[in-house]
């Protein structure tokens, strides 16, 4: 049941981009074109799916120092080939463009290690508000880590970055086999958006559905 949380943003992002979509093309709304949204959000997370096959879970640490995100997440690739469904299919291409781009959206800010954002020209991975330790403040508390850190380490940063090189390490020192637990079965300023936004886009898609 817990995992279901961390699926809720993806799931908010789905709707989203039907109703921006609805709204950039007119289209009408249909009930289950909210549930493809919700699919085409997820895609990128595709290439998740050979560590659930091995491992049954998702999580960068010194048991598995690596990152699903090696695989789909490469937001240039999915914008372009958005735009030109976009162009080329009218609404579903703007779904799938507007999905994907919010899942993006979500992975810059959200619980992992930040994506490459800029690939092809760069392999570094990018993260918005975060730490390089890539830790909350009150799970860097908990275990006992602030006192150890520097004082950079400590700064909640704009913008932080991992080399292809450097990240291994990170993971294998800061990464989370719990990280769920951690991150969604307590309150923080994370949880509580991706918790809000799907509650916000439940609410838009009843209305629209109903009205």
């Amino acid at each position: 049941m817990k995992n279901i949380l961390v699926l809720l943003a993806d799931w908010a992002n789905g709707i989203f981009a039907v109703l921006l979509a609805s709204w950039c093309t007119g289209a009408e709304v249909v009930w289950w074109y909210f549930l493809v949204g919700i699919l085409l959000a997820m895609c990128p997370d595709l290439d998740a799916i050979p560590e659930l096959w091995r491992r049954g879970k998702l999580a960068a640490s010194s048991e598995h120092p690596t990152d699903h995100r090696d695989g789909l997440h490469y937001p240039i690739v999915f914008i372009v080939a958005g735009t030109l469904l976009a162009w080329w299919l009218g609404f579903w291409g703007f779904v799938f463009l507007f999905a994907t781009l919010l899942h993006f959206i979500n992975d810059l800010y959200g619980t992992g290690w930040g994506i490459k954002l800029l690939w092809p020209f760069t392999s570094h991975n990018y993260k918005f508000l975060g730490r390089r330790v890539n830790r909350l403040k009150f799970l860097l508390v908990s275990d006992g880590d602030w006192a150890h850190i520097n004082t950079s380490e400590r700064r909640l940063r704009l913008l932080v970055s991992w080399s292809k090189d450097e990240l291994p390490s990170y993971i294998d020192r800061w990464g989370d086999e719990d990280w769920i637990e951690r991150w969604y079965l307590r309150l923080n300023w994370i949880s509580c958006i991706e918790y809000g936004l799907f509650g916000i886009a439940l609410i838009l898609a009843v209305v629209t559905l109903l009205y």
